[in-house]
Parts: structure tokens; sequence; C-alpha cells
């Protein structure tokens, strides 16, 4: 008898042992090292990503609710905001001089500097056929009687600006002999102008460039 009672006491001290975990486990559950804790939710970072294809940047479909192409002098402010009809109306006065000048002098120093690519490769060819054939061109903007705003468009940030002018000029071009080629035509006539000109406003450059022109009576 006396050799069973340590063996019982054992027993007994198993049988507790064993509740105790099971106690502890109930009331503390079980974590196998990969569940994320109670009341919280994945982090997900850019780097512990295997597909960096699932990840969508900010802003990512922006442009795409930006039309393509916008009208009007309010639409040009909203990208430009330091536009001002009034400084442009009075930069085109200027430039309607300059490249008028420019042109009856033969100055493509002058031109590249106010002509898009296009057009300035329309009135080299002009000129240099003028300076083949020994003839010259003067060209006199009397009166500027007027120079408005005709249409403002933007078209993937290239901003348009169509210009009406109406202006008396004096033209007179002479052949070889210095003699006027039309004499009847030598005097002021007024003369209507539709320019067109062009920026990119990506671009820090402010300065627009005349890309085309179209006239009532085309003497060049």
């Amino acid at each position: 008898m006396g050799a069973t009672v340590p063996f019982i006491d054992i027993i007994i001290f198993a049988v507790i042992a064993v509740l105790l975990v099971l106690r502890l486990r109930s009331v503390l559950g079980q974590r196998s090292g990969y569940e994320q804790p109670q009341g919280e939710r994945p982090v997900n970072r850019l780097d512990d990503n295997e597909n960096d294809s699932d990840v969508i940047p900010l802003h990512s479909k922006a442009t795409d609710d930006v039309p393509a192409t916008l009208h009007g002098l309010d639409a040009l402010r909203q990208i430009d905001r330091k536009f001002s009809e009034k400084e442009f109306i009075g930069g085109a006065k200027a430039a309607f001089e300059m490249i008028l000048t420019a042109y009856a002098e033969g100055d493509l120093a002058q031109l590249r500097r106010l002509l898009g690519y296009d057009l300035l490769q329309s009135f080299t060819s002009s000129i240099e056929s003028r300076i083949a054939a020994n003839e010259s061109l003067s060209i006199t903007l009397d009166e500027l009687r007027e120079a408005s705003i005709l249409n403002i468009s933007i078209i993937d940030h290239m901003a348009s600006i169509t210009m009406h002018f109406h202006s008396v000029q004096t033209r007179v071009a002479k052949d070889k002999n210095g003699e006027p080629i039309d004499p009847e035509d030598s005097g002021a006539r007024e003369f209507t102008d539709i320019w067109t000109f062009e920026r990119d406003l990506t671009l820090s450059d402010p300065n627009w460039k005349l890309t085309e022109t179209e006239s009532a009576d085309d003497d060049e």
C-alpha cells in the first residue's frame, strides 16, 4: 500500500497539469505564427507585393477626365493663369508689323523668331524665289484699323489663337530694273488678314509663333 501512494499522487498531478494547459489554451487561443492579430487588418506595402502590376498609382486616370480639345478664353486661362487678352493683342499687333517688314526685307533671322517651322519654310521659299528673280518688295503698314481675336482652342496642350487684322498697307513689288511690277497696284490698299498663333503650354517659353496666314488679297 505504501508504494502505491506516490503513484496515485503522480497521476493526480498529471491530471491537474493537463487541465491547466487546456484552460490556458481556451483563454489565450492558439497562434501558428502566420495569423494577423485580432482587430488588425493586413497592411500592404509596395515592396511586399509579388506582382507590382496590381498597384495603381494615384491619379492615374486624371488625364482621361480632361477633354483633349478645349475652346475659349476661359479654357486658356484655366491652364495659363498669366494669360492676358490685352497683352496678347498688343503683342500680336507688334508681331503683325514686324513679320510684314521682315518678309519684305528677306530678314530670315527675324522670321525664325516669329514663325512656326512650316510657315517659315513657305516664307523662305518665297523670299528665295524673289531674290533669284532679282525682284524686291516693300511693305508699309499705313494703318492697323482692327486687331481682334476670332477663336481660341487648345489641343493636347497646344494653344491656338486666330486673329483678325484689318489694315491699310502700301505694297510695292519691283522687278530687276527697279520698276514696279504692277504700277496700278502700288498705292495704299485695305487688307483683311486671318493669322493663327500657337504656343506649347507645357514649355516655359511664353512667346507665341505665327503658324498660319490667310488673306483676302494675297499679293505675296
